[in-house]
């Protein structure tokens, strides 16, 4: 099987299934503008009244936040990804579901974050490290959710992934960020470090008023809706499989 046969077996695949998810659990659309709005509050919270107190101790704070936010939103789209449903009765417990495996990822990212400061104020260099960031571990939310790693295995495991699926992982979002980028997002504000596990997630924010940019931002965010739903069908495909392995199982594929 050529490469081009094995990248469309692999998307009708990830499409048909992403459209089967979304007929049936319309409302995970959503989830990038709710969970999307909780992060921005417990942002706006901890500038506000955390981080002038406790300075760089909320370097380590925000996280904790953070990855509970993310867990619930991870559990929902494992919810939909593996069993095409969601259910609402265990929500608050979804909030610490993958807390410890997303924070342990995290946690390297606050070290990184400390360190680069010590190449100066150089702009272009912190990009650099972003973008290089962004790439090597872009499927690390796949691997907490679906991987079910933590740690410092879930980069491991990110680049390990790559390596056999680096071509048919990033094309689709190289075309999210162009598509956002038509819409009048910056495409660097979806290579910045802190988006590498909230991916799924979107950076789009929506101000109290409503406006011609928040209805870009709100269509943004559903396009993410789909591209998240899509990149956990994607990863489930590829995740430790082969275009050999593809090529002999391919009858599995065409339903």
């Amino acid at each position: 099987m050529s490469f081009f046969e094995d990248l469309t077996l692999v998307y009708n695949k990830a499409i048909k299934k992403t459209l089967k998810n979304i007929k049936n659990n319309p409302v995970i659309l959503l989830g990038p503008i709710f969970y999307g709005a909780l992060y921005q509050i417990a942002i706006n919270i901890f500038s506000i009244f955390i981080a002038p107190t406790l300075g760089m101790l909320s370097g380590f704070l925000l996280p904790i936040v953070s990855s509970m936010i993310l867990s619930s939103y991870f559990s929902m789209l494992s919810d939909v990804i593996y069993y095409n449903r969601i259910s609402f009765n265990n929500f608050t417990r979804s909030f610490t579901d993958y807390f410890s495996s997303i924070y342990s990822v995290y946690f390297i990212l606050i070290i990184i974050s400390w360190i680069t400061p010590m190449l100066g104020n150089l702009p272009v260099a912190h990009l650099f490290i972003s973008v290089i960031l962004v790439v090597l571990f872009n499927p690390i939310a796949e691997e907490i959710y679906i991987g079910g790693n933590t740690y410092t295995q879930a980069y491991s495991k990110c680049v390990e992934f790559l390596k056999e699926n680096a071509f048919l992982w990033m094309l689709p979002f190289i075309l999210y960020l162009l598509i956002t980028q038509v819409m009048g997002f910056s495409i660097a504000q979806g290579l910045m470090m802190s988006n590498v596990i909230d991916i799924p997630l979107g950076n789009f924010q929506m101000s109290p008023l409503m406006g011609t940019s928040n209805i870009k931002a709100i269509i943004a965010l559903l396009l993410t809706g789909v591209y998240a739903i899509f990149r956990g069908n994607l990863f489930t495909i590829l995740n430790n499989s082969t275009r050999r392995k593809r090529a002999y199982m391919g009858e599995y594929y065409d339903d």
